[in-house]
């Protein structure tokens, strides 16, 4: 039997700030060392299932060596399985100019993966009286936690804090087995489903992938429309067009069967407008039989002055001007790699909170597109 190894958590916040317990006040070290007591002493089929790394804030500083305490803090981010913070609001100690520790380590977390990091906001904390550089470092974390506003429980009282703390990691471990589920579940592309999808020519595997992705749309509630589908992204309805490109990028006669896509955007919206009232977009989203690059994603849209970022899923592309809009998903070879990438997207825009900047430009799309429709009227 292959040796259990425990996941490793990583509890990030403030030691000396005190939080309420009944009617006096505790240390944020007391809810932590709690914490760690309580996560250790659970276990999963006979097994301890957590090891739980906290600082030892006072000895760090007291010692004097702050930056190999702060390297320390950041290593155990990068080896933690999940990240949670408990977020007062306080940077923390720095070295010399440097960031607080509390910033950096949420910072290295999310940078390493917003899946793996939980956040249960503090309130009513005390604090103890700061000088001019502590207080700039709270306002530099605070504006920056604000920015990025991860989906977060709040508590006041250590009971609360443990129950939150508790509540965010079940759902982190949940996540975290889905997402290795959909990777084990990708298989060799030899076999099984990914060899069928291999034997079809051009045609059929491009309309095998967009059927996959349709039939994921679905599943996030997208409800088909004439030519395409219509994605609700909180209060947006999303008109999504799906197309496959069934070869390598390099391969021109699979490249050219996607081509570009917007240039028919007019017709796109048209057709929709014809069932309901005026959807956001076009949005284009690409299934790839294999890798992309951002220098082939780019090359694609037709010209280098735009939004273009390498993800997880694949790569997103952004027209700042025109609002034009396209996602490329890699490695699509069946239906399960697809929706493995359809997930990733949808978790990268949930996490980074790009849902939202997409849909506006979605809006603004549509405007363009209205015009140019308009203008054909006349």
């Amino acid at each position: 039997m292959a040796d259990f190894r425990k996941l490793r958590v990583m509890i990030s916040s403030r030691c000396a700030s005190t939080v309420r317990r009944g009617d006096s006040r505790v240390s944020m070290t007391v809810v932590r060392t709690r914490l760690k007591r309580e996560l250790e002493a659970e276990s999963l089929c006979g097994e301890r299932l957590f090891e739980v790394w906290i600082s030892d804030n006072a000895p760090d500083q007291s010692q004097g060596d702050l930056e190999t305490a702060w390297e320390k803090s950041l290593e155990e981010v990068r080896k933690a399985d999940i990240v949670l913070v408990l977020y007062t609001g306080e940077a923390g100690w720095a070295p010399a100019r440097g960031l607080g520790v509390c910033h950096a380590e949420f910072q290295q977390a999310w940078n390493d993966g917003p899946a793996r990091l939980k956040v249960v906001r503090i309130g009513d904390v005390g604090t103890a009286p700061k000088d001019a550089a502590e207080l700039k470092r709270d306002q530099a974390f605070q504006a920056y936690f604000d920015d990025l506003n991860p989906t977060s429980p709040a508590a006041s009282d250590v009971d609360a804090i443990v129950a939150r703390s508790r509540e965010a990691l079940r759902e982190a471990v949940a996540g975290l087995v889905k997402l290795g589920g959909r990777e084990a579940r990708k298989g060799r592309f030899a076999y099984g489903a990914p060899l069928d999808w291999s034997r079809l020519d051009f045609g059929h595997r491009k309309k095998a992938m967009e059927d996959a992705l349709g039939g994921g749309l679905a599943e996030f509630g997208a409800v088909e429309s004439s030519g395409g589908w219509l994605w609700p992204l909180g209060e947006t309805s999303l008109l999504t067009i799906c197309h496959g490109l069934p070869g390598g990028f390099g391969v021109a006669a699979a490249r050219e069967m996607v081509g570009q896509p917007f240039l028919h955007d007019h017709l796109f919206l048209a057709r929709a407008l014809g069932e309901r009232e005026a959807p956001a977009g076009p949005l284009h989203l690409v299934a790839c039989l294999k890798g992309i690059t951002e220098s082939q994603a780019m090359r694609q849209l037709g010209f280098p002055d735009a939004t273009i970022v390498a993800a997880p899923f694949g790569v997103y592309v952004s027209d700042p001007v025109q609002k034009i809009q396209m996602i490329f998903l890699a490695n699509c070879r069946d239906l399960t790699t697809t929706r493995n990438a359809l997930c990733r997207l949808a978790e990268w825009l949930n996490a980074t909170g790009e849902a939202a900047n997409l849909a506006r430009r979605a809006l603004g799309r549509r405007r363009v597109v209205q015009a140019i429709l308009d203008v054909q009227g006349d």
